[in-house]
């Protein structure tokens, strides 16, 4: 099967739109809504006060219409879902992590998600879950491509503004989408269960500076065709991201990540650090962009397993509705 480290779904976004949401944000163009909000004051003023009337030099109060009642406003229905497409492209040196002849390939990626509006349990705890499909299709090794479907549920607890925890698990199933030598189109060669415990913060450091942290902690249980395939382990991240909000819709970045793999069934540990870059672009309410860049250095026990090399990655995602 083909080697899964320094995969598109390996690279950690921790700040889902969910927990975005709940966490404080930047305090961008605050001049300008200062400047709004004095103007509406002032609208407000002179059309509450006297006017005159300039050719018979009297002053009369303008008119007031009587009050009506006002019918209390409709309460909008509170959506519990919505469907995502997301499409990306993924280029690097070293696609399957071999240092037997590594290749160089690109990667394109496409899909939907369903995913639970957050479901209060508590005054600051949700329940959230999702079903991704995803597409994976090499440029050039598309003997190896392959499809996803993955589920996720996960439960939020925010304990401040800045701070937040997760537990969670999810299950993420890999099958061939064509005949290869070893393989039929169809065969499922991974069903992972992962069960995890992070925690996470955001530190203002200006006005449009953000620096966000995590760690997770995963454990692996794998169902592979054989125990020579077997990925169980304990997995440690750690991820550090420096945000800068040039607009609300619009930050550039600079991350680092570390990852530690404990294999559980055999001798083997990975270990890796990778320093990118990113640039992420809120098209719309319903779209944005996201650019990364980047290099991954690390070692492996086993001699096979090299993730050294640089890469490149595009997303785009749109949202189709809410229900």
């Amino acid at each position: 099967m083909p080697q899964l480290e320094g995969q598109p779904a390996d690279f950690l976004q921790p700040s889902s739109p969910a927990i975005e949401q709940r966490l404080q944000l930047p305090e961008i163009d605050y001049a300008q809504r200062l400047k709004r909000l004095s103007q509406l004051l002032q609208e407000k003023k002179q059309a509450s006060t006297e006017v005159s009337d300039s050719e018979l030099g009297i002053i009369r109060a303008r008119p007031t219409k009587p009050l009506e009642p006002q019918k209390p406003p409709k309460r909008p229905e509170r959506s519990i879902g919505y469907l995502q497409a997301h499409v990306g492209y993924f280029h690097t040196n070293n696609i399957f992590s071999s240092t037997v002849a590594p290749i160089e390939d690109g990667l394109i990626y496409s899909g939907l998600t369903l995913a639970s509006m957050p479901i209060r349990l508590g005054n600051r705890t949700f329940l959230n879950g999702s079903i991704d499909g995803n597409l994976m299709r090499y440029i050039n090794q598309s003997k190896y491509n392959y499809n996803q479907v993955r589920f996720n549920v996960g439960i939020f607890q925010q304990f401040s503004s800045q701070m937040y925890g997760e537990i969670g698990w999810s299950n993420q199933q890999l099958f061939y989408a064509r005949n290869g030598t070893n393989f039929d189109a169809g065969q499922r060669f991974l069903n992972e269960d992962s069960f995890r415990l992070s925690l996470g913060r955001r530190d203002p450091l200006t006005s449009k500076l953000m620096l966000d942290s995590f760690y997770e902690l995963r454990l692996s249980l794998t169902d592979p065709p054989s125990q020579q395939d077997n990925r169980d382990r304990l997995i440690h991240t750690a991820w550090v991201s420096l945000n800068y909000y040039l607009e609300p819709s619009l930050q550039i970045g600079l991350d680092y990540q570390f990852g530690l793999s404990d294999f559980t069934r055999r001798q083997r540990e990975d270990i890796y650090h990778r320093l990118y870059g990113h640039f992420t672009y809120g098209l719309s309410n319903y779209t944005n962009l996201s650019v990364q860049g980047g290099v991954t250095l690390g070692s492996s026990t086993d001699r096979n397993i090299d993730v050294d090399g640089w890469f490149f990655s595009i997303n785009y995602n749109l949202e189709l509705g809410r229900f």
